[in-house]
């Protein structure tokens, strides 16, 4: 929830309005989040090219980014005024 980010987030999205998934599927829906296709872990939550690089970004529509996240193992948490992380929480495997 960083500043940085959110500029990062909101230039993304303006910059592609609609879900790539979808619209890889010729489906048109429109983006609702920006999704990181590398997942922030420990280890790179402070590396910019994961965080803010386009080439790590991915516009989704709700629907996208629960089924990417259904998938994922790891969960990170951040602070919501500092951005660090702060817990890591484990899905049902």
């Amino acid at each position: 929830n960083s500043s940085a980010w959110k500029k990062r987030r909101k230039a993304y999205r303006n910059a592609h309005p609609l879900c790539e998934r979808c619209l890889s599927k010729g489906i048109y829906e429109p983006s609702t989040c920006v999704h990181h296709k590398i997942h922030i872990s420990e280890e790179n939550c402070h590396d910019p090219r994961i965080l803010y690089d386009g080439s790590n970004l991915e516009a989704l529509c709700d629907k996208c980014h629960a089924e990417e996240h259904n998938t994922t193992k790891n969960v990170y948490v951040f602070d919501a005024e500092t951005g660090m992380l702060v817990d890591i929480k484990r899905r049902d495997e």
